[in-house]
């Protein structure tokens, strides 16, 4: 083989290696490119996240701060009431008629709040449930068996099925 054989071979070859660097580089570039892409598209969907986040924080904090406001509306007229009530007995003292009202707006109360999934337990003539009572005393009784609750000192409510307070009672032993 002659000398200018081999050089037109290694110019070739260095020409071939040149256009596979250039090819790389230019893929190397591309690869670069949209890395920084997906980078930036990964930035802006994080703090797309961050700010869903902090909203449905805000609205939660909201939602909970004002789960009552209907409960409130509601019971608002029997605060009225009430105020009324206590206005005219200042004003009179018809004793007989202050104690009716008292017991309209008691009555009212009531409905509102049975309509709310309010209830008031029935405890006396009852066996004693630890779930939905609480026993201040268990009294020596003739005539009644042994843990049926026998005296009611504070009424026990549920809410929708579910015990918010317990009923303070006196127990038979």
């Amino acid at each position: 083989m002659s000398k200018s054989t081999t050089t037109k071979k290694e110019t070739a070859k260095n020409k071939e290696k040149k256009a596979h660097k250039n090819k790389y580089a230019e893929e190397i570039d591309k690869l670069k490119s949209e890395l920084v892409e997906l980078q930036d598209q990964l930035l802006r969907k994080v703090a797309e996240f961050d700010n869903y986040k902090k909203r449905t924080e805000r609205e939660a904090i909201a939602w909970i701060q004002n789960a009552n406001e209907q409960l409130i509306i509601k019971l608002l007229p029997v605060l009225d009431d009430m105020e009324r009530s206590l206005s005219h007995r200042k004003q009179e003292d018809n004793s007989e008629s202050f104690i009716e009202g008292a017991e309209l707006i008691y009555k009212k109360l009531l409905d509102i709040l049975d309509k709310e999934g309010l209830k008031q337990m029935v405890s006396v003539g009852e066996e004693f449930n630890p779930e939905q009572h609480d026993a201040l005393l268990q009294v020596e009784k003739k005539g009644i068996d042994s843990g049926k609750i026998i005296e009611e000192h504070l009424k026990g409510y549920l809410l929708n099925d579910k015990v918010i307070r317990h009923a303070q009672v006196l127990v038979a032993k």
